[in-house]
């Protein structure tokens, strides 16, 4: 009977732990969330940030070809290159090295694709 109290304690004592750290956790992710989306905010053009707000994408053009391409909200799988009439087409994947917050991860993109297009089409997987 001993046995299990100190058994059912140590359980209630590990999941209490537990919860703390995740909502700690949680907090450092929502403030890295927070500052990344404001990050990325300041460095769009009005325009670009009148889209995302609206749609939740924004638009760039391609250093080296002039090609235009849509960011969506996200941290891979979310650039699209668009064709005619602006109909969205092939999907381009590519990201930041590291951990990174989606806003971080559309600011890299954005000034990647703004400054290296070549470079980033070399490395680019198509979907």
């Amino acid at each position: 009977m001993m046995v299990s109290v100190v058994l059912l304690s140590a359980l209630v004592f590990v999941i209490a732990v537990s919860l703390v750290v995740t909502r700690r956790l949680q907090r450092q992710l929502d403030q890295a969330e927070r500052k990344g989306m404001e990050l990325l905010l300041k460095n769009l053009s009005t325009r670009q940030r009148q889209q995302y707000e609206a749609f939740g994408y924004f638009d760039v053009r391609g250093s080296d070809t002039g090609r235009r391409y849509r960011i969506f909200h996200g941290r891979f799988g979310n650039v699209r290159e668009l064709g005619p009439n602006d109909r969205v087409s092939i999907g381009k994947c590519f990201l930041p090295e590291g951990e990174l917050v989606a806003g971080d991860c559309m600011l890299a993109q954005k000034i990647a694709l703004e400054n290296r297009e070549s470079a980033v089409l070399r490395i680019a997987l198509p979907f």
